[in-house]
C-alpha cells in the first residue's frame, strides 16, 4: 500500500508541475486535493524542491470573506509566476466565500499566473455543487495518504492530547479548545476522516490506539452529552484489555468529571451522579498509584474529595483529605494543598469542631494567598487559573472560616 501510495503521489506531483509550467503568463485554476495537513505539508515541500518555477504561498485566515480580494490585497501589484493557496477548508464562512468567488469569477482572469488551490474531498464536492462555473475552469490533481501515515497521525494526535492533559492545570485540561480539538478545528475533522478512511480500507486499529482515539473523541464531544460518556466507556473497556494503567486512569478521571457534571445538571439524580463520580475518581487515583504515577494521582485526588464533600461523607473525606495532603506535600503544590485543608475544614465543621475548622480554613487561605503572590507576570493560562482559584477556592475558604467563627461564637454564648 505504501509503494502504491508513493507512486500515485509522485505521478500526481509530476502532473501538478506540468500544469504549473504550461500555464506560465496566464491564469489557470489547479485544484490540489489532499485531506490531511501532514500530507499537504509533505507534497508542498516536494513541489518547492522539484519545480523550477518559484511558487508563492498564501495561507488563508479563518476570517477571510472573499478569495479574490484576499489574494489581491496580499499580492498588491505583484504578479508571481505561480501562487499556491491553502487554508480555504478552514475558513469559517466557506459557503459565503465560494458564492462570492463564483459571482466574480471573471475577475480571476486578471491574474497572469497559475493558481493552485488546496482543497479536501469534502470541499471539492462543495465546489462542484455550489460553484460549478468556477469549478469548470479547473484541473484536478489528487494526492492520497497511506494507511501507515493515517495510523501515525492518529498516534501523534492522541499522544499530544494525553501529554497536554498531564502538563496542564485543572482549569486548562477541562477545555477542549486548549487541546485544539473542538469540533470546528481542523485537527478534529482530520481525526474523524482518518478513522473513516482506515475503516473503508479494512484496516483495524490496535486496541491501545482505538482506546486512545475513543478517549480523544470523548474529550471533544460536549461533556454534558451522552456521546461523550459513550466514547469514554468504549475507551475504558479497551484499556482494560491492555497494561496501560496510566491512560486508563485518565479515562476513569474523565468519566468521573462526566458524572459530576451530570449530578450538577440533573438534580433529581444528583445522588446517583455523585456516587458514580466518586467511584470513578477513586478508581482513577488507585489505578494511577498502581501505575507508579503518584504525581498524577496527586493531580486528580482532590476531585475525589469534592465528590465526597457533595455526598457529606465526612469520615471518608477526612481520610482522602489527609492522603491528599501527603501527596501535595511530596509534590509541592500549595494550591492543591490548600484545597485539602479546605476539605478538612469541612469535616471539622460537620463535627462542630470550631477551633480546628478555623485552623484549617486559615491554613488554606494562607497557602492560597502565598502561592498566588509568587506568580509574577502570569501567562494567559495562569491568569485563568488564578481567577478561578480566587473566585472559587478563596471564597470557599473564607466562607468556611466565617462558619467556624460563627459556630464558635454561638457555642460560647450557649455555654455562657
Amino acid at each position: 500500500m505504501l509503494d502504491t501510495t508513493a507512486n500515485h503521489n509522485q505521478d500526481s506531483l509530476r502532473e501538478l508541475i506540468r500544469l504549473i509550467t504550461f500555464s506560465q503568463g496566464e491564469f489557470s485554476l489547479i485544484l490540489a486535493v489532499g485531506n490531511y495537513g501532514v500530507l499537504r505539508t509533505q507534497i508542498i515541500e516536494q513541489l518547492q524542491e522539484q519545480c523550477s518555477i518559484p511558487i508563492r504561498e498564501l495561507v488563508l485566515e479563518q476570517s477571510v470573506k472573499t478569495l479574490y480580494t484576499t489574494i489581491v490585497e496580499e499580492l498588491g501589484p505583484e504578479q508571481p509566476e505561480a501562487l499556491m493557496v491553502s487554508g480555504i477548508d478552514s475558513v469559517s464562512c466557506i459557503e459565503e466565500v465560494l458564492t462570492a468567488t463564483n459571482q466574480i469569477r471573471e475577475e480571476f482572469r486578471n491574474f497572469r499566473f497559475p493558481l493552485v488551490l488546496w482543497v479536501t474531498d469534502k470541499l471539492l464536492q462543495m465546489l462542484i455543487r455550489s460553484v460549478p462555473d468556477f469549478h469548470s475552469w479547473s484541473s484536478c490533481v489528487e494526492f492520497v495518504i497511506s494507511s501507515g501515515q493515517l495510523i501515525q497521525f492518529i498516534e501523534q494526535t492522541t499522544d499530544q492530547v494525553f501529554a497536554k492533559m498531564v502538563a496542564s492545570r485543572e482549569t486548562e485540561f477541562l477545555q477542549s479548545c486548549t487541546l485544539n480539538l473542538n469540533k470546528d478545528s481542523g485537527s478534529y475533522v482530520e481525526l474523524q476522516s482518518a478513522r473513516q478512511d482506515l475503516e473503508k480500507r479494512g484496516v483495524a486499529l490496535a486496541p491501545e490506539l482505538e482506546a486512545s482515539l475513543e478517549f480523544v473523541l470523548g474529550r471533544v464531544a460536549d461533556n454534558c452529552q451522552e456521546e461523550s460518556r459513550q466514547h469514554y466507556e468504549r475507551s475504558l473497556a479497551l484499556w482494560k484489555q491492555t497494561d496501560n494503567l496510566e491512560r486508563r486512569g485518565h479515562v476513569l478521571f474523565c468519566l468521573g468529571l462526566w458524572w459530576a457534571g451530570y449530578a450538577l445538571w440533573h438534580q433529581a439524580e444528583k445522588e446517583q451522579g455523585c456516587q458514580k463520580a466518586k467511584v470513578y475518581f477513586q478508581e482513577s487515583v488507585e489505578v494511577l498509584e498502581q501505575a507508579n504515577r503518584p504525581e498524577l494521582a496527586a493531580k486528580f485526588i482532590n476531585f475525589w474529595g469534592e465528590a465526597l464533600q457533595h455526598q457529606s461523607n465526612w469520615e471518608e473525606l477526612e481520610k482522602v483529605a489527609n492522603k491528599a495532603l501527603a501527596l501535595h506535600q511530596t509534590y509541592s503544590d500549595p494550591f492543591r494543598m490548600a484545597q485539602a485543608y479546605g476539605f478538612l475544614a469541612e469535616v471539622a465543621l460537620a463535627k462542630s469542631a470550631w477551633t480546628k475548622a478555623q485552623e484549617y480554613s486559615k491554613q488554606a487561605l494562607f497557602l492560597q494567598s502565598t502561592a498566588s503572590a509568587k506568580i509574577v507576570n502570569p501567562s494567559p493560562e495562569e491568569e485563568v487559573f488564578l481567577d478561578w482559584n480566587k473566585s472559587f477556592a478563596k471564597g470557599w475558604y473564607l466562607f468556611s472560616l466565617g462558619r467556624a467563627l460563627l459556630g464558635a461564637m454561638r457555642s460560647q454564648k450557649h455555654v455562657g
